[in-house]
């Protein structure tokens, strides 16, 4: 989500308004570090450390930022060898389990995660 609010993609307003809720505290954000290191390739391939470094401060001050250890890696592993998700993915998937909602632009995570929920579908549910 936040790269689709950075390169301002379609149903970016959807991304936007959840975002905004969890700094608004509205809503509990829980993000895996493999997230923010996703995130932050795109600041560093565009030279835009200041930026990175930022956007790092913002997610440890609003989100609840869970490390990859040996319990989720364990699981990630289990999930991968079930549904042949990427494991980047499953280590995401799996870090959400105990969240209420896993809520990502992923088409390959939504189809292969039952419970996971697109950004449009959420704030249509659970935002107006």
């Amino acid at each position: 989500m936040f790269i689709s609010v950075k390169n301002r993609e379609e149903d970016c307003n959807y991304c936007e308004k959840i975002l905004d809720s969890i700094d608004d505290r509205k809503l509990e954000g829980i993000i895996s570090t493999i997230v923010v290191a996703e995130v932050l390739v795109g600041f560093y391939q565009n030279k835009e450390v200041q930026e990175g470094e930022k956007f790092m401060m913002h997610v440890l001050q609003k989100y609840k930022v869970i490390p990859v250890g040996i319990e989720i890696s364990n699981k990630a592993a289990k999930l991968r060898s079930e549904s042949n998700i990427k494991l980047p993915d499953a280590i995401v998937a799996v870090t959400a389990f105990d969240a209420d909602f896993l809520i990502t632009k992923d088409d390959d995570i939504k189809r292969k995660i039952k419970s996971a929920i697109m950004p449009k579908e959420f704030v249509v549910k659970h935002l107006q």
